[in-house]
């Protein structure tokens, strides 16, 4: 449901499509939960895809943050889908500037962290302010690798914003690119369109 993508260490020819497309097989764990019975191990076709960019733009000042809700919720920036057979593949890329990101699902349970009790990110800490965190260099504007994957109902995804001290004020720039996936189930996929399947996993399991 998260992914960052590291950059490619070597080129593939014929180069391989960067996004789902069409006859494309995604499937997803049986760790999603009851509430989502329709996407619950299952295992999905893609019939077609649409690619929509769009970019979240604000402006803080030193030391400062800002939390963007990315789910349909009242005040969110509307970035999930409303029918139960689309899949959304979202990709982030930032464009260059002073400050980090981080990710939580659902509100205030942090997808970054280690083992050790109290070591989350932290805005408010010296050095856990930097735990976890996404640099725009990490995935840049012009070369998104920055993999999210929203379905109908999905928790809200929060994707906060801190300006990193030595600034006045920055502007961050999120670009996003929108990768809409209409998807057909299947009930009896062969062991090839398992093997080649692109799996995605609940947030609980990224959590570990």
């Amino acid at each position: 449901m998260i992914e960052l993508r590291p950059e490619p260490l070597a080129e593939v020819r014929p180069p391989v499509p960067k996004y789902l497309q069409e006859g494309y097989f995604v499937r997803f764990t049986d760790q999603w939960p009851d509430t989502l019975p329709n996407i619950k191990s299952g295992f999905f076709k893609i019939r077609k895809t649409a690619q929509v960019p769009y970019d979240l733009s604000y402006i803080l000042p030193t030391n400062d943050y800002r939390d963007v809700d990315l789910s349909n919720s009242s005040g969110g920036e509307n970035i999930y889908p409303e029918a139960t057979r689309t899949l959304y593949e979202v990709v982030l890329g930032f464009k260059p500037g002073n400050y980090l990101s981080e990710f939580f699902i659902p509100a205030g349970e942090f997808v970054s962290r280690l083992e050790q009790a109290g070591m989350v990110p932290d805005v408010t800490h010296a050095t856990r302010k930097y735990l976890g965190t996404i640099k725009p260099e990490d995935s840049p504007y012009d070369d998104k690798r920055l993999f999210l994957y929203f379905v109908k109902d999905l928790e809200p995804m929060i994707m906060r914003l801190y300006v990193d001290l030595g600034i006045d004020f920055e502007k961050c720039v999120v670009g996003l690119l929108i990768n809409k996936c209409s998807i057909e189930k299947m009930t009896s996929p062969t062991s090839d369109q398992l093997a080649r399947a692109k799996v995605i996993q609940y947030y609980t399991e990224l959590r570990w």
